[in-house]
């Protein structure tokens, strides 16, 4: 039984990270700079991932970039006229200025030292910057148009800046003087590309107009024009002191590489040039297979056949005459390579010993609309973009292949079993069929088929063999192919024939969004736009029933891979689950506040992923009816969702240009837990025997790491039940590293919200702040937060202790009040009360000092009415006045006890009004008094918590309405 997915987590992206403009590279050719909006990616030429962004907060578009000669430094020119000097090893902006220009600048360069930069931009003007020294150094004027070109003369003693603009000419300026000293006039259309030879003798400068010329730099003169019948984008020299045998060149020499704006590839052999009568030589172009062309312009001789076109993959039907499929070449040295970047975002990586594809890189993939796993490792994606353009990455290297052949957009791709056959059906109203090649696996078509009437936007393979698709699209029809026996073998035919049809049915009334075959290869189910989906007998080629209940159109159906069962999605948001043998819904998923577009079965058939157009993906499992789990990784709809064969890996792409690889963390999550919940048992037995050995130093500091503050309190409350437990627990909280000091304050701020655990929290915080520095509890990120939390608590239960001390003393001094009230006149007035507290120890209590005043009042009215046996009684009272340690109040219960009642009434006519307007004054306290009693008595186990309204639990001490706040004290005790 295969176990549920729970969670699963992306491990790798192919994401866009080129959105047009001019590359650079670094001299060891490692590293990539491409503009990304408003962005800089640096990008690993050898995994093809990115490495670096450097982001630009200002706003603002990349309008061009270079990286120094001594790869050190990135200067990045923005549309919002600002430049920018990058770190680009640590993603650091290290200088920000204004370019000055009044134009986005569209042209840079470095002199070889690394120190003198020059911008060219939209306003005509050139400026040349001293890097180091950071100032400008050279204003330049003269041009009249865009200054497209800049480069600097390679020997940096010669101070020369070539320069090219859109009036054909080439600037020559010396910067010792600062200005324009030539100007090379032979081009007739806008100058896009020059170069320099190794001895920096020659210079060889491209156009639109079709022609290379070649200049001499000691007098700056034309030696040469040679015509190539074709508009130019790019030139590069190669290296004149090696030979190219594959490309039957055995001489060295001088040999320059020419990009067209078609797309083709010239090579021109100059040795010997100004030894030669020009005019009379015959220089012969000869179209080749593929698209390229080769000469030899000494002989006119054949010098390089290029097997395929190197740029095929720029050929689309959305080419316009003019249009540049060429944006950019660079000679990398170091690797060999000569990089060239084309109009449709594509970087393509080729050796400059036989002009082989050595890599090609994707810039932007645009809105994704299908991706399967292909190969017989599933070691590659292939990904239908909105273009024509069918696209193989390979996942270990971000490798891709460009394959053409479809004239329209590509909707739907889908593989065979064993992955190494692909169908895909387009836009075009067609359907082709690829092969790979095992050996080196590449790709080729090699059936097409052709017979709907409008877009194909459906298509699926069978199951068990390579013996049929069927497509289905927006006439509303889906058609069954059959392939031929000669294609069902493994090796790649070299011929491209067609799919004959077999079936052809009507099927739904408005278009076939999605097909599935089952398992077995014998039904298949169609969902279309009119909100149905439809089940088929291919063998017998009849219609067996509907299924209806969609609110909206159908995305996608799936056959369940071990039930009879079929799930479809919606753009009403449900997933349904239908039984194919009676054609009725079994369950609905509900969850998706948008479309969904895609349905995939997993854990053979017990769980479905989903995706919507709201960029979710959702893991539903269809026993419990549920979603366990969400993925909002990505930004947009999400169209593709495939899992490979072994369900351990989902790959997901769509209109956010992104395609994600998902692995199944299930497993690896559970050994995790697995391992936490063994070292957990293991710890808190070494907790156990810790605090059995009486080790509370160890035993704290391990559950402070094992985070368990309830056991840190019953270790605490351990420690402080020792003899001498007030300083044990000192120095083992001492002792303690500054980490587990702010775990442990986080811990108090827990106990202190509890009214039972408050006076622990009170005594461990004193001993942390008496034992560490203010600075050393700061320096964690979290001790903030923590004294935040104990602030307010702490101070609740300061003002509660301050409270029930006035309680107390309130107590006390009505015990006062009522001894000197019943006190003889025989007491003299120098003997002082044997009491604790006294009316004048209470400097505080402003209230009770003036309810003393009165106590006087009340001792004089009781002299007068007492007789001389009640005087007796009162002086025996007083010899027996209860100790400093003994209770008064207890001493007065006892004497009214005693049977005295005539005289307590007699007292209480006097004294009583006089004390409960004291009481009456002082009503509101005593109701805080009362409030405060309770909660300091705390309720069953002490687990209330004290609110920040000074409440215990739930209970509140209400004042009941008529009820006496205060009498005479024996009636409230006895009370």
């Amino acid at each position: 039984m295969a176990s549920l997915k729970t969670n699963f987590r992306v491990s790798s992206k192919i994401e866009a990270f080129y959105t047009g403009g001019k590359i650079s590279v670094s001299k060891d050719g490692q590293y990539l700079f491409c503009p990304y909006g408003n962005n800089v990616n640096v990008l690993d030429t050898k995994t093809g991932r990115v490495i670096h962004t450097l982001k630009q907060e200002e706003g603002g578009e990349v309008t061009c970039l270079i990286i120094s000669p001594d790869d050190e430094m990135l200067i990045v020119a923005y549309s919002n006229l600002l430049l920018k000097q990058w770190e680009w090893k640590q993603e650091t902006c290290i200088r920000t200025w204004k370019a000055i220009h009044i134009a986005p600048v569209v042209s840079m360069a470095f002199d070889s030292t690394s120190t003198l930069l020059a911008t060219g931009s939209s306003d005509s003007m050139i400026k040349v910057w001293d890097v180091i020294k950071q100032y400008c150094t050279h204003n330049l004027k003269g041009s009249q148009v865009v200054v497209n070109l800049l480069e600097f003369h390679p020997d940096p003693t010669k101070l020369l800046l070539f320069s090219a603009s859109s009036d054909s000419v080439i600037r020559v300026w010396n910067l010792k003087t600062g200005k324009c000293e030539y100007q090379l006039t032979k081009h007739y259309s806008a100058v896009t590309s020059f170069s320099f030879n190794q001895d920096a003798t020659l210079l060889f400068s491209t156009g639109r107009d079709s022609v290379v010329t070649i200049w001499d730099l000691n007098n700056f003169t034309a030696r040469r024009t040679i015509p190539v019948f074709e508009p130019l984008e790019a030139l590069l020299v190669l290296p004149n002191d090696k030979p190219f045998p594959e490309l039957s060149i055995d001489t060295p020499g001088e040999y320059i590489v020419t990009c067209g704006g078609q797309g083709a590839v010239l090579q021109v052999f100059v040795d010997n040039l100004f030894e030669m009568d020009f005019h009379s030589a015959r220089v012969d172009l000869k179209p080749l297979p593929g698209g390229f062309e080769s000469l030899d312009v000494v002989s006119g001789r054949n010098i390089f056949t290029q097997p395929a076109n190197l740029l095929e993959a720029s050929k689309s039907n959305t080419y316009k005459e003019g249009e540049t499929r060429v944006s950019q070449a660079i000679m990398c040295a170091a690797l060999n390579t000569i990089v060239i970047a084309t109009h449709d975002h594509n970087i393509v990586f080729f050796s400059i010993d036989n002009f082989k594809i050595t890599k090609q890189m994707v810039g932007n993939n645009d809105e994704i609309l299908d991706v399967k796993f292909l190969g017989a490792d599933e070691s590659h994606l292939a990904v239908a973009s909105n273009s024509d353009q069918l696209r193989v990455f390979e996942l270990s290297t971000l490798n891709c292949q460009i394959l053409t052949g479809h004239t329209d957009i590509i909707v739907a791709i889908d593989v065979f079993k064993k992955g190494s056959m692909l169908v895909s059906s387009s836009k075009d109203n067609s359907v082709r069929l690829w092969q790979m090649n095992g050996e080196d696996n590449t790709l080729r078509c090699v059936a097409v088929g052709k017979g709907h009437t409008h877009s194909v936007l459906s298509v699926t393979a069978s199951r068990l063999s390579r013996k049929f698709i069927v497509s289905g699209g927006e006439d509303m029809t889906f058609k069954v192919w059959r392939i031929p026996s000669e294609l069902r073998k493994e090796a790649v035919s070299k011929d491209v024939t067609s799919l004959s049809v077999s079936f052809t049915e009507k099927a739904h009334d408005k278009s076939i969004n999605s097909l599935a075959i089952s398992p077995n290869d014998k039904l298949l189910a169609t969902g279309s736009q009119d909100r149905s989906a439809k089940l088929w007998h291919l063998e017998q080629e009849k219609f067996l029933g509907s299924f209806r209940g969609h609110k909206r159109g159908i995305w996608c159906v799936q056959f369940s891979p071990t039930d009879q069962a079929l799930a479809t999605s919606s753009a009403d948001g449900t997933i349904k689950i239908w039984s194919i043998s009676d054609f009725t819904c079994v369950k609905t998923f509900e969850g998706h506040d948008a479309s969904v577009l895609k349905v995939s079965f997993l854990s053979r058939g017990m769980q479905l992923l989903s995706s919507g157009s709201d960029g979710l993906l959702k893991l539903w499992t269809i026993k419990h009816n549920e979603c366990i789990k969400t993925f909002d990784d990505h930004d947009d709809k999400v169209w593709a969702v495939t899992p490979n064969l072994e369900e351990d890996q989902v790959v997901t792409a769509g209109a956010d240009s992104t395609i994600m690889v998902w692995q199944d963390m299930t497993l690896v999550e559970y050994e995790e837990k697995k391992e936490k919940e063994e070292e957990q048992v293991i710890r808190e037995q070494q907790l156990s025997n810790l605090l059995h050995e009486k080790k509370f130093v160890k035993a704290l500091g391990l559950a402070i790491t094992l985070n368990q503050p309830f056991k840190v309190l019953t270790i605490v409350k351990t420690i402080l039940d020792q003899p001498d437990g007030n300083e044990v627990l000192a120095k083992t909280v001492e002792k303690l590293s500054d980490d587990q000091t702010v775990l442990l304050l986080g811990f108090l701020q827990v106990w202190n919200t509890n009214a039972k655990h408050c006076h622990y929290a009170q005594l461990v915080l004193s001993i942390i702040l008496k034992s560490c520095s203010s600075m050393d509890v700061m320096t964690s990120s979290n001790a903030k937060e923590v004294i935040e939390g104990l602030i307010p608590y702490t101070e609740r239960h300061v003002q509660r202790m301050d409270r029930l001390m006035q309680q107390a003393m309130f107590i006390e001094y009505t015990w006062q009040t009522m001894r000197r009230a019943t006190s003889g006149p025989s007491t003299s007035g120098s003997e002082k009360p044997n009491s604790s507290l006294l009316v004048e120890d209470l400097p505080e209590m402003s209230g009770i000092q003036e309810d003393a005043s009165r106590g006087d009042q009340d001792e004089r009215q009781v002299e007068q009415i007492s007789d001389g046996r009640e005087e007796t009684s009162n002086e025996a009272d007083m010899d027996e006045a209860p100790s400093d340690g003994e209770s008064g109040l207890e001493s007065e219960t006892e004497e009214t006890r005693d049977g005295r009642k005539g005289r307590k009434d007699e007292k209480r006519s006097n004294i009583a009004p006089e004390i409960r307007a004291s009481s009456k004054d002082d009503g509101d306290e005593d109701v805080e008094e009362e409030e405060m009693d309770v909660m300091d008595k705390g309720t069953k186990d002490g687990e209330e918590h004290v609110g920040l309204n000074g409440d215990v639990g739930d209970e509140r001490v209400s004042r009941t309405p008529g009820r006496k706040v205060r009498g005479t004290p024996r009636e409230e005790w006895e009370a």
